[in-house]
């Protein structure tokens, strides 16, 4: 007899295989990990949708401020109007302020131009893009 078949005989009676627990701790250590890329996974869909809202709310706000820049200074006036990318909705307002008004430096002939975009996708979020231009 070879030294594997003694070694295999000596079992002493006792069962081959895992234990119940042994099982059932397996499978909570795999449902753990499981667990965790899920939660992974959902953070970062996540955090990508964000980034997307992010854009399209910089993009908007970009396209208006320079919209009214190319204006001449009596003709931009502050408003607000509401335009839906992607099914949310965007809300893009802006203001003007002469020189030296709410943090509009004071500098003779400049006027600043704030354009700011709000949504709502799992928060409340906003996009705030500012100018100066000569009056």
């Amino acid at each position: 007899m070879g030294l594997i078949e003694k070694a295999l005989s000596k079992s002493n009676g006792a069962a081959k295989g895992f234990t119940v627990i042994e099982a059932l701790m397996a499978m909570v250590i795999f449902g753990v990990a499981i667990l965790g890329l899920a939660i992974g996974a959902t953070t970062v869909v996540r955090a990508n949708q964000a980034s997307l809202y992010i854009t399209i709310a910089t993009n908007l706000a970009q396209d208006r401020l320079e919209e009214l820049k190319s204006r001449t200074s009596g003709t931009i006036t502050a408003s607000s109007e509401t335009q839906t990318v992607s099914g949310v909705t965007f809300t893009r307002s802006w203001t003007v302020d002469a020189a030296g008004v709410n943090n509009c430096p004071n500098v003779s002939g400049l006027i600043c131009i704030a354009v700011t975009v709000n949504w709502r996708d799992y928060a409340q979020r906003n996009v705030v893009i500012s100018s100066a231009v000569k009056q």
